[in-house]
């Protein structure tokens, strides 16, 4: 049995190290991380816009690098009352029309940007709406947005889908109401980063933008790895039990084969007692454990011999003491009788080889053969297993 727990425990370290990996690579395959600056994933293509094409009054952006890093720079007009500016880009098919690109297994979009002077810019998804928008207008697509704030230091942010909201004034705009501020991320046109109303107002600004990284999870991968993680167990599991099984039906065979000697004294592998007291005691035990009155007191008036030097008899000759030795002749003889009997009877069997009380037998039977009687008839009279 020794053997069965060794090879036990490495099955379940090996298996939770496999498990481990499994995990890992659900959870590495499950993130996804799609580049659109300066790395471009294959599945987005995409062409950069600014606005406002040519300078409105002394509101204007001028792009000055696209490579590696986008920079540009903005200035806004203080005589106008929504100076507006914005870096975007769309994304288009290889003809370069405008298409609407699946995002829905993202959840948000990274980048690092720095600005300088300090700023709070938009950041805008546009959306193909079914209601008002035109592929031919693009002032018709849907707007929503979030705010965030920069600075001279390069800064990375990241921003949930969730988070955006379509502002009131594109709803009223299209005669949307208020609350219907979601859009359709599987339907999305584009981006852009816009100036805010907390922008600074005639002051160039400079702003420099990399590392666009669109960020989600399919977690069908990480099910899977945990579905197939889970499987592994319960394999291992119902592996281990049959296993445990069979090795613990051999021991209980061998068990009782080298247990039977001690089941009647004529039958005991004992050499001719050279001590009369002992052999005496022996035989008297041998024929009269299935007494449940028996005692050290009862052996002790029968044979004449004190109680202590009993003791010291088995425990010379067996090394048990006299109450050790009589449980286990008694239980020794009640698997023999639970092992040639299909239809035993366990509390029957309790009281034939000397105990009143069926539930102590039960605990004592389990202490010395590891399971319950009902269990030991069923896994003896079994086949054998390999």
């Amino acid at each position: 049995m020794l053997k069965f727990y060794r090879n036990a425990a490495f099955a379940v370290i090996a298996l939770a190290l496999v498990t481990a990996l499994l995990i890992y690579v659900g959870l590495a395959q499950a993130r996804l991380d799609a580049s659109l600056f300066p790395g471009r994933d294959g599945n987005f293509l995409w062409v950069s816009a600014l606005e406002p094409k040519a300078p409105v009054g002394k509101t204007q952006l001028t792009l000055k690098n696209e490579v590696g890093t986008v920079e540009y720079d903005f200035f806004l007009d203080p005589e106008k009352p929504f100076p507006y500016t914005h870096y975007s880009i769309y994304f288009v098919d290889l003809i370069q029309s405008f298409v609407q690109a699946d995002l829905s297994r993202y959840s948000s979009i990274s980048f690092k940007i720095q600005c300088d002077p300090k700023n709070v810019l938009m950041f805008v998804l546009f959306s193909f709406d079914d209601k008002v928008t035109k592929l031919s207008d693009m002032a018709s697509r849907r707007v929503s947005s979030t705010a965030f704030s920069c600075d001279n230091h390069w800064a990375t942010v990241e921003l949930d889908f969730a988070d955006l909201d379509t502002p009131h004034w594109w709803l009223g705009r299209y005669g949307f109401e208020y609350s219907e501020r979601g859009y359709q991320l599987n339907k999305t046109m584009g981006f852009a980063w816009v100036n805010s109303l907390q922008s600074p107002l005639n002051t160039p600004s400079h702003v420099k933008l990399t590392d666009v990284r669109l960020v989600g999870s399919d977690v069908r991968y990480l099910y899977a790895a945990i579905g197939v993680s889970i499987a592994l167990w319960v394999l291992l599991l119902l592996w281990q039990m049959r296993r445990y099984i069979s090795v613990l039906t051999l021991e209980l065979k061998e068990r009782v084969k080298q247990d039977q000697p001690l089941i009647a004294y004529k039958k005991l592998s004992i050499e001719p007692q050279k001590d009369k007291e002992k052999s005496s005691l022996l035989r008297y035990m041998a024929t009269e454990y299935a007494n449940p009155e028996l005692s050290l007191e009862m052996a002790a008036a029968a044979l004449g011999i004190n109680r202590t030097k009993i003791n010291d008899l088995l425990k010379d000759e067996l090394g048990l003491t006299f109450s050790s030795y009589l449980n286990k002749l008694r239980l020794t003889e009640a698997a023999r009788l639970l092992s040639e009997n299909e239809d035993a009877n366990v509390s029957e069997i309790a009281y034939s080889v000397g105990y009143n009380n069926v539930s102590y037998f039960n605990k004592l039977f389990k202490q010395e053969y590891g399971c319950a009687p009902k269990t030991f008839k069923v896994l003896y009279q079994a086949k054998d297993t390999a």
